[in-house]
């Protein structure tokens, strides 16, 4: 049994484990050692054994005995450890890519090179289960209440909402767009994401499929997508082609024409003003002032007022007041009345 510190809420994870391999039998601290990497790299069952001249599943036996008394004597030494783990992790949606544990738990650890003591720690507590990596899935550990079925559940969600809607967005997008998250902690919504190898986060932090151009786009109208949405708001194919360069996504060289060229050919793309581009996600649509303004006065059950039309048609084309006031007055089917203006079909 391994001696109580005097002062066991000042220590880490790694002095309190380190006293509790060292009150181990010789085969029992050699083969948590090598197993578990606390020395150095990681060690297969074979490999173990033939430093003993015994066979794996003698060494799986003596490993499985070893880690029954870390875990005894670590429920007991370890308590405020083990809360803090806990802790954490609640603190982050109750699951963690493998590979993120080092980062999360430097304060815990007090090294980061010293995070296989803590993944040993999270293999013999009954509180934490790892999640293996899959075709779907990365490398992960959660909480034990945490159930595996809730996390894949919760991916397909938002890779079905994904699917639907076709185009890449926020956290908060996602959270209010997708039935069922806003009842989730966000936390876990995030974690979710983090693990899945369906979902990707792209350089602006937007979030897609994984599959998508537009996450990790190569050719240049999938890196127009991404300056756009990554702006959020209408951009002049200069400023766009001198964004991609800024953005530096590969060596290759970008010039306006060719942009120029991928915002006209491209449906994704609406032309909204002299040179100016949106997404047409946003809801701008193509067509003339006089498209605009007739689409909106025939779909208004009343006549519209010379401002309500100038601050509609404003919000789909960047347009000069004075454009819209010519277009009204000149367009014989734009007949003014006593309350405004409405569309007459000649």
């Amino acid at each position: 049994m391994a001696e109580k510190a005097k002062k066991p809420g000042e220590e880490n994870l790694i002095a309190v484990a380190d006293r509790i391999i060292r009150d181990l039998n010789e085969k029992e601290k050699r083969t948590i050692i090598g197993r578990f990497g606390l020395k150095g790299k990681v060690e297969t069952l074979a490999a173990v054994g033939k430093n003993f001249g015994l066979s794996r599943e003698r060494i799986r036996q003596i490993e499985n005995n070893a880690k029954r008394k870390i875990d005894k004597d670590f429920s007991d030494f370890g308590e405020k450890i083990l809360t803090e783990i806990n802790d954490k992790f609640s603190a982050n949606g109750g699951v963690i890519i493998n590979e993120n544990l080092p980062g999360k738990f430097i304060e815990i650890l007090g090294n980061e090179e010293k995070s296989n003591y803590l993944r040993l720690i999270l293999t013999i507590s009954k509180q934490f289960e790892n999640i293996d990596e899959t075709k779907e899935l990365k490398n992960a550990w959660r909480l034990t209440n945490i159930k595996k079925e809730k996390i894949v559940a919760t991916i397909n969600k938002i890779v079905s909402h994904f699917k639907s809607t076709g185009v890449l967005q926020s956290f908060n997008e996602i959270i209010s767009q997708t039935p069922g998250l806003e009842k989730l902690d966000k936390n876990f919504v995030a974690a979710v994401i983090a693990i899945s190898k369906k979902l990707a986060l792209a350089k602006n932090n937007f979030i897609g499929l994984s599959i998508w151009p537009s996450v990790n786009p190569k050719n240049v109208r999938d890196k127009i997508y991404y300056v756009l949405k990554n702006d959020g708001k209408p951009m002049h194919f200069m400023a766009i082609t001198e964004k991609i360069s800024e953005m530096k996504f590969d060596n290759k060289k970008i010039v306006r024409p060719t942009v120029h060229n991928e915002l006209i050919s491209d449906k994704r793309f609406v032309l909204i003003g002299r040179g100016l581009y949106a997404l047409r996600e946003w809801g701008y649509s193509d067509g003339t002032i006089y498209d605009v303004i007739k689409n909106l006065l025939q779909n208004s059950k009343t006549p519209l007022s010379l401002g309500e039309i100038i601050a509609t048609v404003s919000k789909a084309r960047k347009v000069k007041k004075n454009t819209i006031m010519i277009n009204l007055q000149t367009k014989k089917e734009f007949k003014k009345v006593a309350s405004g203006y409405i569309y007459e079909k000649l």
